[in-house]
């Protein structure tokens, strides 16, 4: 009875770890098409879109998403590539995800001044755990989240990134530091420097 008690219990567990994940892909879709300013499309509509210079998102699978705000710059396609290898120097802030747009009261963690000052206005004292320093990443190199790397490379020097993740391309179901299990996570990230 122990035996088919426990195997059940797997399948309970597998169909709700199911469950969430199909919530936070739905949930992360319909953020991107209707919520997100400016709402976005998926990249694979861009031939069908009447715009000129319609607003997109990326997607690997259905788990990681990014959108690329400076997609459009003037200027943008002479600047450095990220590929695997590249080194990048970072300024980001992330939150957990909750089908809305970012909110300081959701960030887990940054290196943007901004964003660090906006924390001390809400009387909140986090000079022992954040700086300001660049966080510097060796694409390949497992310096971030596999979806990280994954989201990143196309991008170019001087972008600014957007990168949605559900838990499964997040931190999964560990509890890590401010993020609960089972968290779907956005990075705001601005590329300052490739170096190949």
């Amino acid at each position: 009875m122990a035996v088919i008690f426990s195997a059940l219990s797997l399948v309970a567990c597998s169909n709700e770890t199911d469950t969430t994940l199909t919530s936070q892909q739905n949930t992360i879709a319909k953020y991107l098409t209707t919520s997100h300013k400016p709402r976005l499309i998926a990249e694979e509509e861009i031939a069908t879109s009447v715009e000129e210079e319609p607003q997109f998102y990326t997607h690997w699978g259905l788990d990681i998403y990014r959108y690329i705000s400076t997609y459009y710059d003037e200027g943008r396609d002479e600047k450095i590539v990220v590929e695997s290898s590249s080194q990048l120097e970072l300024t980001y802030s992330a939150y957990i995800f909750t089908n809305s747009d970012p909110r300081i009261e959701n960030m887990f963690a940054t290196n943007d001044a901004n964003s660090i000052a906006a924390l001390e206005q809400e009387g909140l004292n986090v000079s022992y755990e954040w700086t300001t320093d660049p966080l510097n990443v060796t694409i390949g190199k497992g310096d971030v989240l596999e979806s990280l790397e994954t989201a990143l490379i196309g991008c170019r020097e001087g972008d600014h990134v957007e990168i949605y993740l559900t838990f499964n391309a997040g931190y999964g179901k560990d509890y890590i530091g401010k993020v609960p299990s089972k968290s779907p996570l956005v990075w705001i990230i601005d590329i300052n420097s490739v170096t190949k």
